[in-house]
């Protein structure tokens, strides 16, 4: 036995040996041919470091796209959805715009076809985008500051092959545009129309069409920046075949109940989603997509044009898919060294990707609970924001992650980034529970009150870039769970709930 057991002792020596040399002689993962910021552009990658490029390397023209408002001539319901969306603000969000223009700046310009291959991407494929780095300017023309228009997506002919991106999955822009013809690529097969050619397209009903642009990895390191889709790439979801498209082209409670049933949207029952995907249609599909795109910028939208309707109303979209997102399980029991305990525990029952998602080491989510006795002193407190709207982060549970530098200092700039050194965001269907202990000596009842909150970045981030003058980030109460405990003999019970009866074991035979 012992003699087996230093032979197993030394095979895994050797094999530790073996990995230990392999990691330090190789990449881990990069395609070098094709990492860096200095790649020059080739016939097959003129728009280095993006992975963008156009269907037989075709020129691109600004004529080779529509104007959204033409496509809404047909589609009036998915224009109305696209132009309240992230996608049609894409480009003209003043705080990417910001943050942009500050990687540009510290990059000497390298990362501008990186970073606009997906803010714009008309833009790039016809240079009509560009920065002036003496003035610290872009100059973008009409077409190209629409954002991810709807030709953009639907002239999408196919995708980057994996061995030609730099972690062979999908990411940084990996599109295939076709601006050589006039066919809309979509996930309709018997689609017709008497303004454009049609043609189906698989990519079209599969995630792999987001990951191009939802799937940001740093050109150089290899490192994750945003991995949304690779998230949902190894959740529950993408085990039953729920694709990006089902949750965030159909309206929130299409999304509610797809994440609760992990039905596609066309097993559901009670919803009525079938018609024509335009006004001279004649043929009905079983799923017609609004195309409203929502995530959790609760900001944007209405910060750019808060006189529109549409803007804000797609900020109150967002706003509800925050609040049903996540659930709270919150409980309260005396230990026996009598302090008590406050169990949180925080499940992610409603997005296919971690909560948060995408810059995660800006986007934050937190627990704020007060704890107080019936006289309302308080007892305990955490997560609270200070007069400036900042969060004593070490004192708080925060779901983020956080990232370094090639030196280990810490920085949440994207094109910065050299690894990431802690995660605490939640996955899908999973969760994540924490213990608060406070100290109870004068009988009564305690109320408690726990809120789960979500904001698109701090406000000193904010203000880093905007100014002093920049706008208040809105906090979002995703959950907001209020309990009072009274003392029943030797145990706290919430009032209200009727307490658990153990049942009597049956005797009978």
């Amino acid at each position: 036995m012992k003699k087996i057991i230093l032979t197993l002792l030394g095979i895994v020596a050797i094999a530790t040996t073996f990995n230990t040399l392999y990691a330090s002689t190789n990449s881990v993962g990069i395609n070098k041919d094709v990492a860096g910021l200095d790649v020059k552009p080739t016939a097959e990658r003129p728009f280095a470091p993006s992975m963008l490029r156009t269907k037989d390397n075709n020129h691109a023209t600004l004529e080779s796209f529509e104007n959204p408002e033409t496509c809404a001539g047909c589609h009036p319901k998915q224009y109305e959805g696209w132009r309240g969306s992230m996608h049609s603000h894409s480009w003209n969000d003043p705080i990417f715009q910001a943050e942009f223009k500050k990687g540009l700046n510290a990059t000497d310009g390298k990362i501008f076809n990186l970073c606009a291959g997906c803010h714009s991407p008309i833009g790039v494929l016809t240079g009509t985008v560009s920065w002036d780095k003496k003035t610290n300017e872009f100059t973008v023309s009409e077409k190209a500051a629409r954002g991810v228009t709807c030709d953009v997506c639907h002239s999408i002919s196919g995708a980057v092959p994996l061995k030609d991106t730099i972690t062979s999955e999908h990411g940084n822009g990996s599109h295939i545009i076709d601006t050589g013809s006039h066919i809309k690529y979509g996930p309709l097969k018997n689609s017709e129309s008497p303004y454009h050619q049609t043609q189906y397209s698989e990519l079209h009903t599969k995630a792999n069409l987001c990951a191009s642009c939802h799937n940001i990895i740093h050109p150089v390191n290899g490192t994750p920046i945003e991995r949304t889709y690779d998230e949902w790439r190894v959740s529950p979801y993408a085990q039953n075949e729920i694709v990006c498209q089902d949750c965030h082209m159909n309206s929130v409670e299409v999304a509610i109940e797809v994440a609760k049933t992990l039905k596609r949207p066309e097993e559901l029952e009670g919803f009525n989603l079938s018609g024509k995907a335009s006004t001279l249609g004649v043929t009905d599909h079983s799923v017609v997509h609004p195309h409203e795109f929502v995530g959790g910028n609760t900001i944007v939208t209405a910060m750019l044009e808060p006189d529109s309707l549409r803007k804000r109303q797609h900020s109150e979209i967002a706003k509800k898919r925050l609040q049903n997102a996540a659930e709270l399980k919150v409980d309260l029991s005396q230990r026996k060294d009598g302090l008590f305990n406050l169990n949180v525990d925080v499940y992610n029952v409603g997005a296919g990707h971690n909560i948060p998602t995408s810059l995660t080491q800006v986007r934050h989510i937190w627990i704020e609970a007060t704890i107080s006795d019936d006289q309302g002193n308080v007892l305990f407190e955490t997560g609270k924001l200070n007069d400036h709207h900042d969060l004593d982060e070490e004192e708080t549970i925060i779901f983020r992650t956080w990232t370094v530098d090639a030196d280990g200092n810490d920085t949440h700039d994207p094109w910065a980034i050299n690894h990431l050194v802690r995660d605490t965001t939640i996955p899908p269907k999973g969760h994540s529970k924490h213990d608060f202990v406070f100290s109870h000596t004068n009988g009564g009842k305690i109320k408690v009150d726990v809120k789960l909150n979500y904001r698109s970045a701090t406000q000193h981030f904010i203000e880093s870039l905007l100014g002093k003058d920049a706008p208040t980030i809105p906090t979002i109460h995703m959950q907001h769970v209020i309990k009072t405990y009274v003392q029943q003999k030797n145990s706290w019970q919430e009032l209200g709930k009727k307490p658990s009866i153990a049942k009597e074991k049956d005797t009978h035979h």
